[in-house]
This record gives C-alpha cells, sequence and structure tokens, in this order.
C-alpha cells in the first residue's frame, strides 16, 4: 500500500479476526498505519479442527486463540470486541451495535463465510452446519444425545433411527466429519451402552457430485472414497437432497427417490458470504 507523507497515521479498519484479517493485519505491521481490528468475538478461531470439537475430541478452547494475544507485540494494532451493523461509506465509518463509530481512510472486510441452504433456509434448524464453536458444541450435543436416546429406547425402529447419521455435502468438513464420527460410533462409544451397540451406527455421506471431495484431484477423491469405506461410512455420490425434516431427509439419487429415516442431519453442502 503506498502512501501519502503525513503527520497522521493512515488508518486502518479491518472487520473479521479469522485467517484473513489476521494475515491482514499482519501484513500492516509497520510504521505510519494505525490498525483497528473488529471482531464480534475476542479470539481466533482454527476453523479446520472443528470437526473435532463436535465429535468430543477436542474442546472449544484447543482451536480458539485471544486475537490480543495473537497480535499484542503490534504496537500499532487495537482488536476491538463488537459487532458491525453498518459501514457509511461517504463518511467512510464503521459503526457496531455497541454504539460506537470508527473512522477509517482504508477498511478491509474479512468477515469469511457461513453454511448455505441454497434458497431452503427453513431446513438449518433440523440440519445444522458447521462454523463457529457455538455450531461445534450444539453438533456435538446432538451427537451424543443420539446415543442417549438410543440407548433409553426399547423399540428397534426408534433406535436404528437415532442411530443413523446424515452428513450433506462431501467437501472437507463433510467428509473428516463423517471420518470422525465413524471413529467416535465403532471405537470412542463401542463398550459404554448396554441396550445398543454403537458399532451398528450407519453414517452417510450424501453428495451432488460424483466423488468425494470434487474438487480435488482424482487421486484425493480415489484416497477419500477408501477411507470413508475403510471407517464403513456409506458414500452416496450424485444425490442430492430434497427435503430435510425432524424425522430425516429425502434424497434423490440416480435410483430415484430415497428417503432416510434420521434423528441427526449435519450440513456441509454449501457456503456463502457472511452478512455484516
Amino acid at each position: 500500500m503506498a502512501l501519502p507523507l503525513q503527520s497522521q497515521p493512515h488508518r486502518v479498519v479491518i472487520i473479521g479476526g479469522g485467517f484473513g484479517g489476521l494475515a491482514a493485519a499482519r501484513h500492516l505491521n509497520r510504521r505510519g498505519i494505525q490498525v483497528t481490528l473488529l471482531d464480534k468475538r475476542n479470539f481466533h478461531l482454527f476453523q479446520p479442527l472443528l470437526y473435532q470439537v463436535a465429535t468430543g475430541e477436542l474442546s472449544p478452547a484447543n482451536i480458539a486463540s485471544p486475537l490480543r494475544a495473537i497480535l499484542r507485540h503490534q504496537r500499532n494494532t487495537q482488536v476491538l470486541c463488537g459487532e458491525v451493523t453498518e459501514i457509511d461509506l461517504e463518511q467512510k465509518q464503521v459503526r457496531i451495535r455497541e454504539g460506537e463509530s470508527y473512522a477509517y481512510d482504508s477498511l478491509i472486510i474479512a468477515t469469511g463465510a457461513t453454511h448455505s441452504y441454497f434458497g431452503n433456509d427453513q431446513w438449518e434448524p433440523h440440519a445444522p452446519g458447521l462454523k463457529t464453536i457455538e455450531d461445534a458444541t450444539l453438533i456435538r450435543k446432538r451427537l451424543l444425545s443420539a446415543f442417549e436416546e438410543a440407548e433409553r429406547s426399547s423399540d428397534p425402529k426408534v433406535q436404528r433411527q437415532y442411530l443413523t447419521f446424515v452428513i450433506v455435502g462431501a467437501g472437507p468438513t463433510g467428509v473428516e466429519m463423517a471420518g470422525a464420527l465413524s471413529e467416535v460410533a465403532h471405537h470412542t462409544l463401542k463398550h459404554d451402552f448396554r441396550t445398543i451397540d454403537p458399532e451398528t451406527a450407519r453414517i452417510v455421506l450424501v453428495e451432488a457430485g460424483a466423488s468425494p471431495l470434487g474438487v480435488y484431484n482424482a487421486r484425493l477423491q480415489d484416497r477419500a472414497r477408501q477411507a470413508l469405506s475403510r471407517l464403513r461410512v456409506e458414500f452416496m455420490g450424485q444425490s442430492r437432497v430434497t427435503e430435510v425434516d425432524a424425522e430425516g431427509v429425502d434424497v434423490h439419487t440416480p435410483a430415484g427417490p430415497l428417503r432416510i429415516e434420521a434423528k441427526t442431519v449435519l450440513w456441509s453442502a454449501g457456503v456463502a458470504a457472511s452478512p455484516l
């Protein structure tokens, strides 16, 4: 960034403390620049490991680092916790819900992405996505509760419904989640129950494309498919979800419509830009 000679520092406001926001803040660690980093949370989240929080392998604290600790050695950077509600482009002001405004000369928006239901937002209560700590803890609660509900029931049909887990979307998050869930069911909880056998849990990974990790090269796709098979995950390719409700999902497969009865459905099929 070429800066004119001036007595006042060039004010940069960064919205978002994720990978992009942190990278920008670190790049701007230089004289003549004043950086304000705004985020509604005061920690940086290492999203690639969220699935391990969701399956109980890690605690939230293991993947969350205080933003101020990360940037403590940058004298030109201030971290502020607040939710941005408005950007005034004419006045070059950022306003947060708490009431304060922050002036800028340059603005960087790095708010990341959220999950997208492709116009079917009514599915979200039944099929949560995995983008935040709150998402991960909610999913962990649902997963563990499913085994508990199955243990308490004496109806084999109800048990089967609770022990069926559907993950929609076979990108990195979906594949990792399916594999981790398989490890939980077939190993971690293997000897914990008396009425049910967690090893009988059915894990179904539904993908609209033909292969898991479809955006990667063929070698990685093949390795993912082999790993899923080894972990006893059912991969259902070229299949599109048409309905999600509290009792399961409807899927359009190459063989025709299919209903999967499942109390736990997780969503990793799409992303959209996060709203401010």
